[in-house]
């Protein structure tokens, strides 16, 4: 065999494996399963929290894992938009191996009702008439557009006249349709992801953002103010909190309120594109203040650390900067250690340090020469909104609206075809032979047909 003709055929090989990877009903199984579990794995893990959420929920450990997995915030994970990569590419190459056997289906019509057409019809039945010709067609024709809207395509042969009826034609593009739709909303997620962005920010009562941390770890700079006029939250008898709500205003760069509004839990604020959820609520403290002890354990002072601002601390060069605060701290062996201040320590010519100070575990609140106990802590309520901008909601809407004409498309019209042949029998009386078949939900439309034909023997 010819070097050349070898290359051709393992060339012509490896294509067709691969397009029968991308077809096969196996790839679209493995990729629904992977795609459940991983839904049913976003509704246990709860997506787009605030760390400071998920620590208290979950150990440091567990939170540091489910971060590195990409389970934090799941729906823009690398391995799912690959699953979505995949089953997109599996419904285009199932949709252009379908496209040419559909069409032909569309395109065919056979409007010659010949016996071999006859026998695979839905009830055919033929009925005679001693009347003309031309009064049977006229009457029969007449019953039959209430029932195949529009005009019947017309044939003449040498024995007979045939008559074609159709409906429905292209509600075989149904599964184009819906193949479409899921390719749409695809589309609408990745540029929901690109364009977009998802964060979280805390606004305490009185206080006001014009920037909003992001889940990747940048900082999206707002063409206005958001404010947090007030807070509030009301409990049931057991504690559990009934109803929180925030009143928000937006603000222009000057100060000037251009929209004021009271927002719930599924009821956001929307302005220029970004909404604005009521998320969580809790508390941070305004201010704490630390005693600061040296090597020998003796006191060197006390310092007020406000919250977010460097301050320094007596005894030495260093200064420090809270940053963070958890309710319930979990150590690595799994012991609870109580409110803890997340700190940094800024020392000059050296990088940020930070530790945790406990209010009720001393031991691990030592950095260096100098222990930190917590003397006060002063705190305040904040709102916790999550912040979303997703250009792509109207293409995820649209795609949706397509995948529902799609599959009622699907379900509940078909395409049917009918057909009347008149001629002479040998007695010269005229024959009329009529019959006709869908392509789906059968059993109904042979009772149109009966119903039609029953309707065509009461002709005289």
């Amino acid at each position: 065999m010819p070097e050349d003709r070898k290359k051709t055929e393992v060339r012509a090989t490896l294509v067709d494996t691969i397009w029968d990877f991308f077809t096969s009903l196996k790839l679209v199984i493995v990729l629904l399963l992977i795609l459940s579990i991983i839904s049913v794995a976003g509704t246990v893990i709860e997506q787009n929290k605030p760390l400071q959420e998920y620590y208290r929920m979950f150990k440091p450990e567990t939170v540091e894992l489910f971060n590195k997995l990409g389970l934090l915030d799941m729906y823009h994970s690398w391995w799912f938009t690959t699953c979505l990569a995949l089953l997109a590419l599996n419904i285009i190459a199932c949709t252009m191996e379908r496209y040419p056997f559909i069409i032909r289906g569309m395109k065919r019509q056979n409007p010659v009702l010949d016996d071999k057409l006859e026998a695979g019809l839905t009830n055919p039945a033929t009925v005679t008439y001693t009347l003309p010709p031309e009064q049977v067609e006229r009457r029969l024709a007449a019953m039959t557009e209430k029932v195949f809207s529009g005009r019947p395509v017309v044939t003449e042969t040498e024995t007979a006249r045939h008559l074609f009826y159709e409906k429905g034609r292209y509600t075989r593009l149904a599964f184009f349709l819906t193949h479409l739709s899921v390719l749409v909303i695809f589309v609408g997620a990745i540029v929901g992801s690109l364009a977009g962005f998802k964060g979280y920010v805390s606004i305490h009562e009185g206080e006001s953002i014009s920037a909003v941390p992001t889940r990747s770890g940048g900082n999206r700079e707002l063409n206005f103010t958001v404010k947090c006029n007030s807070f509030q939250v009301d409990f049931y008898p057991n504690g559990m909190p009934k109803d929180y709500r925030s009143d928000l205003s937006v603000l222009t760069k000057d100060g000037k309120e251009v929209l004021r509004k009271t927002i719930r839990v599924n009821d956001p604020l929307d302005y220029e594109g970004i909404t604005f959820y009521q998320s969580s609520y809790g508390r941070l403290p305004e201010a704490v203040t630390f005693e600061v002890r040296g090597k020998d354990g003796s006191t060197l002072g006390t310092v007020s650390s406000p919250f977010g601002k460097q301050v320094d601390i007596p005894g030495g060069a260093i200064k420090i900067e809270t940053l963070d605060y958890r309710e319930h701290f979990h150590l690595s062996d799994g012991s609870e250690a109580g409110p803890v201040y997340g700190v940094n320590i800024i020392r000059p010519g050296a990088a940020t340090e930070g530790i945790w100070v406990s209010e009720t575990n001393p031991a691990m609140n030592r950095h260096g020469d100098y222990t930190f106990l917590v003397k006060e802590a002063k705190f305040s309520n904040f709102t916790g909104l999550q912040v979303n901008k997703d250009p792509g909601v109207w293409l995820v809407w649209t795609g949706s609206l397509m995948l529902v004409a799609g599959i009622l498309m699907a379900f509940f019209l078909s395409h049917k075809k009918f057909w009347i042949r008149i001629r002479k029998d040998r007695k010269g009386r005229v024959e009329v032979t009529a019959g006709g078949m869908t392509n789906k939900n059968k059993h109904a439309f042979a009772g149109e047909v009966k119903k039609l034909v029953d309707g065509f023997r009461e002709v005289s």
